[in-house]
């Protein structure tokens, strides 16, 4: 009886930390496809296909759900897919109707729906994802690319690459607040956690310029490698994090003093370099997407060129291990408890 009782323990205790397993989920955007990575070893769990070229997912709160913004190749795209991560599979295809290039990306606090970009109809668009339909649209005027959402939901800031300006619009009112010009081609961003501060990285003029969250008053200018692409807070807002398309690099820097402290480099050989979107970037990996763990420890980065993240040790700075991913990973969201199957 005592052994029966020890062995149901052990398999309840392999079920629960079966369903505590932390993973990474990946877009593949030259494969339509997203790849669930184990944090535990590493190994790919399972791949689904998704549109065509998808550039940005969110998880739900839950993190039952992942849904990917299908932006297109030479044909716009005008979908989201709906993925679910515990049976490993698509499960909706959201018609956006003529709300096309979808890109950035971000649920919002209430669990049932996100709110995403829509480059060429110049708008966000508020979608109810259990329902697979369009909520409502707020027009922007911009050709918004990339977008952050306020933790309560009540605010979006967005970058209009094309017109080289950032925008903050109000969801609840569904208006924009103000537009301002920041430079050539803003594309990365990131709100501070305390929301005071947006840091916007301009992919032409090298640069990142932190403005004022609310007001978008300029604060600041920073240096930064070559194609500066995205760029990311740590949660306690002690660093930010920049990738460099071109220099092949990660950029740290210090959020309070606003200076480079360090430059993160990536093992490569361009004899194996793969093709990506954006083309050959001489010796470059091409580091694109980055996320962070939710506790500060770890980041991974995304190396278009290589099919591989980068995961780095934030303490140290240093790459700990490379993970294999499908054909040009960029977009990434991270699960703390992956649903068993």
């Amino acid at each position: 009886m005592r052994k029966g009782m020890i062995a149901s323990a052990l398999l309840l205790g392999a079920t629960a930390a079966a369903a505590q397993q932390p993973a990474l989920v990946v877009l593949n955007k030259a494969q339509a496809s997203a790849s669930i990575i184990s944090l535990a070893d590493g190994r790919t769990i399972a791949t689904m296909p998704v549109g065509d070229g998808p550039h940005e997912l969110a998880i739900s709160p839950d993190g039952r759900w992942a849904v990917a913004a299908n932006y297109g190749g030479r044909t716009p795209g005008n979908s989201l897919t709906v993925l679910d991560l515990k049976t490993r599979r698509p499960v909706r295809t959201i018609d956006l109707g003529s709300y096309t290039r979808p890109h950035g990306i971000a649920w919002l606090p209430d669990g049932k729906r996100v709110v995403v970009t829509s480059e060429q109809a110049k708008a966000l668009v508020v979608v109810d994802v259990p329902n697979g339909r369009v909520d409502r649209a707020i027009s922007t005027g911009q050709p918004g690319h990339l977008m952050t959402l306020s933790r309560d939901g009540h605010r979006a800031w967005t970058a209009n690459i094309a017109t080289g300006s950032m925008s903050l619009v109000d969801l609840d009112r569904g208006a924009v607040v103000k537009t301002v010009v920041t430079g050539k081609g803003p594309e990365g961003h990131d709100v501070s956690p305390d929301g005071r501060e947006l840091w916007a990285a301009d992919r032409t003029l090298n640069r990142i310029t932190v403005l004022d969250a609310s007001t978008l008053d300029s604060l600041a200018s920073i240096p930064t490698g070559e194609f500066p692409n995205r760029v990311h807070f740590t949660p306690d807002g002690r660093w930010v994090l920049v990738s460099n398309i071109r220099s092949g690099t990660v950029d740290v820097i210090d959020a309070t003093t606003r200076q480079p402290i360090d430059k993160i480099s990536f093992a490569f050989d361009s004899t194996q370099a793969n093709a990506t979107m954006l083309g050959a970037m001489g010796r470059s990996p091409q580091p694109e997407g980055i996320l962070i763990a939710p506790d500060g420890k770890r980041a991974w980065i995304a190396l278009s060129a290589k099919n591989r993240l980068a995961e780095v040790d934030l303490s140290t700075r240093k790459v700990v291990r490379y993970l294999t991913t499908g054909q040009e990973p960029d977009g990434m969201g991270y699960v703390a408890a992956l649903p068993t199957p």
